[in-house]
């Protein structure tokens, strides 16, 4: 259904006056045209921890994910793969809540998915960088 089959809506050069109840048909026509896709996001949350999120709009949550699974994994391996895959079935989750109207549909920005993967990248290097200077100290130490 496109907008111009709405009632109320610009047909042709003109405008006629909308109701507020054609209004809100128009929008949720055009909310039903955009579309998130559960799969793309969970294998995202899964490729990198909490990419899902940010494929959702929710970057501060994809770093959450990120943050807890690593934590989670220095602890303990099992805590780090649970966050990790609760990552997962949560951007899926949140998708296909957005697509049925249960979730405040929030626009994907490729800005906010590319800072996302900057994020990520810096926070693996430096716990790289971090573990391989513990490694040196606890080797001059006589440690290893």
């Amino acid at each position: 259904m496109a907008l111009s089959d709405v009632p109320g809506i610009m047909r042709g050069e003109t405008a006629e006056p909308v109701s507020i109840r054609e209004a809100l048909a128009a929008a949720e026509v055009s909310r039903r045209e955009r579309k998130k896709y559960p799969a793309v996001a969970a294998g995202l949350s899964l490729l990198f921890n909490g990419l899902g999120q940010a494929y959702n709009g929710q970057f501060v949550r994809g770093v959450a994910v990120l943050l807890g699974s690593l934590l989670g994994l220095f602890l303990l391996i099992v805590p780090g793969v649970a966050v990790w895959l609760w990552g997962g079935y949560d951007a899926y989750r949140t998708a296909k809540g957005m697509n049925e109207g249960l979730l405040p549909y929030r626009e994907t920005s490729p800005l906010m998915v590319v800072a996302f993967l900057v994020v990520w990248a810096v926070t693996i290097f430096l716990l790289s960088a971090a573990s391989a200077m513990l490694l040196v100290a606890m080797g001059q130490q006589g440690m290893l």
